[in-house]
């Protein structure tokens, strides 16, 4: 046994059963291990799609996302989804090939040489180390798994040398995993507690940290009659369909009039990010107490000053919270949560693109099940989505939040269906965003699997172009598009037809989810 078939071995013992790269000739001894293993490996026609698809299938399972990238470019192609996971703290492992040892850090210009490939990703990872010795490896994994499983959790990348790779090993053992996540301390718990029962007002606001937590919240929720918003990242831990949930429109006015009129509010996993505020640019203003619930000690006291600060599991402190707000008793609100959060749904006033949007979002809400999976670009289309279509279940939306990128929906769609290839997946692109990875395409028609594509075509960069017009500058690059769409989806072996009405897409979406192949459904904004 050579190193590289030792790591995938000993990464058969953490459960990967899958993971996505491109082949090359300093992983060849990776794929050696790869050719006699359970593990499944997906080709990607570019490794920012691999990482991509990487962050999708942890965002779905809970488990890690893994790549396996060849050194240089492999790695400085794959920085963009890494970075996007570590902004939205998504457990992904990259196991890297690297320069041979003789030369590292050389500058000998060796094959996909740089100057130091395990510090060029560190800012983007909560640990980035280049193995110098086979023995380092079990220990390391351990590492990984325990920032996944015990802290907020984020890529970790391990660079392997090629020479390393191709050494004789024995099989490498793995560490014993020591730890767990925080446990919400009694003092805290108390005090949190007794604000809860003594509230008149309360109200949640949940995170992407409380993603597995939903039913802890809706516990609590219902306990103290409290409204609950969600932000981009924790959208379906509270179903839209429930009385109390308030969905993702905490940039709403009538929404944020309720938050800043509740005497308690309980965050629970959340940056408050202004990036959950953007819809409208109106940042949250809270006049109550804050009780606030966080795995990561950097987060308890940034932009807000609690009242009460857990450091602690979302789940673990839910649940205690509920528990210690029984014993003490429920508090005797003023008015019900659930008519405070009818009220502030129907006094919300969408912007006029949203409006436009609308009927095209309730014909896709209307086409998919109620267990669909939605991948997100960054596209005007997707932007009222965030706010507008509800969501049912945790890890079942996402979307480049804050860090922004485009090209994400395509690739992320296709980690989700390999994640979960029973439950329906689509995916909402723009054309501008949709040209950064369409060489995915090939990837997914690999799958043989029915994908829905739902592409908004603006002819160009609409959102840019907006703000170009905006700020009173001439547009320039703004109106570069694809020539036909629909050709190039069929070049690539997928099905592919045009919805020129909202009734059309729904029709379209439908039988999308029937196929036995992806289908890129063209959807030219009206006005264009």
């Amino acid at each position: 046994m050579r190193v590289g078939e030792a790591v995938i071995r000993l990464l058969e013992t953490y459960g990967v059963d899958t993971v996505f790269g491109i082949p090359g000739v300093n992983t060849i001894e990776l794929y050696r291990g790869l050719a006699g293993s359970p593990i499944r490996p997906i080709t990607a026609r570019n490794e920012q799609g691999a990482g991509f698809m990487a962050d999708a299938y942890a965002r779905v399972t809970g488990r890690p996302g893994v790549c396996v990238l060849i050194s240089g470019p492999g790695v400085t192609n794959a920085a963009t989804p890494i970075a996007e996971a570590y902004h939205d703290s998504i457990p992904m492992l990259v196991v890297a090939a690297a320069g041979a040892r003789a030369d590292l850090g050389r500058g000998n210009g060796s094959l996909h040489d740089l100057p130091d490939q395990a510090g060029l990703v560190r800012s983007i990872t909560a640990l980035s180390w280049t193995v110098l010795d086979a023995a380092e490896l079990p220990g390391l994994l351990a590492d990984a798994w325990r920032i996944f499983d015990t802290r907020r959790p984020r890529p970790v990348h391990i660079a392997i040398p090629t020479d390393l790779l191709a050494e004789d090993s024995p099989p490498l053992v793995p560490v014993a995993r020591a730890g767990a996540r925080a446990r919400p301390g009694r003092t805290a718990i108390r005090r949190a507690a007794e604000l809860l029962a003594g509230a008149r007002r309360p109200a949640i606001i949940l995170g992407g940290g409380a993603v597995d937590a939903g039913a802890e919240a809706r516990a609590l929720a219902e306990l103290i009659d409290a409204p609950v918003a969600v932000t981009g990242n924790g959208r379906g831990v509270m179903p839209s369909v429930h009385p109390l949930c308030l969905n993702s429109t905490l940039p709403m006015e009538p929404v944020q009039e309720l938050f800043a009129t509740s005497d308690v509010v309980l965050l629970v996993g959340t940056e408050l990010s202004p990036i959950d505020t953007v819809y409208t640019g109106v940042p949250l203003t809270f006049r109550g107490s804050i009780i606030r619930v966080d795995l990561d000690l950097g987060q308890l006291h940034k932009t807000v000053v609690p009242k009460v600060a857990v450091l602690a599991d979302a789940a673990a402190a839910l649940a205690a919270l509920e528990e210690a707000v029984r014993s003490i008793g429920r508090p005797r609100v003023a008015e019900p949560g659930a008519e405070r959060v009818r009220r502030a749904l129907a006094e919300i006033r969408w912007t006029d693109q949203t409006e436009t949007h609308r009927p095209w979002l309730d014909a896709l809400d209307a086409a998919l099940p109620e267990d669909r999976i939605v991948a997100a670009d960054s596209t005007q289309l997707a932007y009222s989505a965030h706010q507008y279509m509800p969501a049912c279940r945790p890890r079942s939306w996402f979307a480049p939040y804050g860090f922004g990128t485009l090209g994400t929906a395509l690739p992320q769609a296709i980690g989700a269906k390999v994640a979960a290839p029973g439950r329906p997946v689509v995916a909402i692109a723009g054309d501008g965003g949709f040209l950064f990875t369409v060489g995915e395409l090939a990837t997914a028609r690999d799958l043989g699997a029915p994908l829905p594509i739902v592409l908004w075509d603006n002819r160009g960069y609409g959102e840019i172009r907006y703000w170009f017009d905006r700020a009173g500058a001439p547009r320039i690059g703004t109106e570069t598009t694809a020539h036909d769409f629909l050709t190039i989806a069929r070049g690539f072996g997928c099905l592919a037809v045009e919805a020129t009405t909202p009734d059309d897409l729904r029709l379209q979406v439908e039988r999308a989810l029937e196929a036995d192949r992806p289908t890129v459904i063209r959807v030219l904004e009206p006005g264009f």
